[in-house]
């Protein structure tokens, strides 16, 4: 299975981090039920890159709102054609909108919720109530005070956000 988060607006890390929460609301929780944590698979850059703090300050509010921390291992940079989710997921998407007239974000999710394979993936879609902006930093405080605890190896790249 699969979840895809729909949003208007800027790519944020704001943005990221309220995908992992609403997948954990969604389908995380039910399956995953007394966990003691949570691991994020990301990319290098973009909204949740491991040099973005607003990514990071909003990810750790998940993890206190979840009250499980959350471990995030990022891909090296050049790396990200590695990531399984883009060779398992993100070719079906762009099947299901290809030669289509996109004519909204409703119209998108009802494509998106469509897509099923003969080995079985299925994706559910869901639609961010909000817009996200650009330009939105993470707090001096939270930069000053980082709670982020950075692993031996590689801590740049790999942290745990506590709950």
């Amino acid at each position: 299975e699969a979840f895809v988060y729909l949003a208007t607006g800027a790519d944020t890390g704001e943005l990221a981090a309220d995908a992992v929460r609403r997948y954990w609301y969604r389908m995380g929780q039910s399956r995953y039920s007394g966990v003691e944590g949570i691991l994020v698979l990301a990319d290098c850059g973009g909204s949740n890159g491991y040099r973005v703090p607003l990514y990071r300050e909003r990810l750790h509010r998940v993890a206190q709102l979840l009250g499980i921390p959350i471990r995030v291992a990022h891909l090296p940079p050049y790396c990200s054609k590695y990531n399984p989710i883009d060779h398992r997921l993100f070719c079906h998407l762009t099947q299901a909108i290809s030669g289509r007239l996109v004519e909204s974000l409703s119209w998108m999710q009802l494509l998106f919720s469509n897509v099923s394979t003969r080995t079985g993936l299925r994706v559910i879609c869901e639609l961010a109530r909000k817009t996200y902006q650009a330009g939105i930093k993470a707090a001096a405080e939270f930069r000053q005070n980082e709670p982020t605890e950075r692993d031996e190896t590689l801590g740049k790249f790999n942290y745990v956000l506590p709950a």
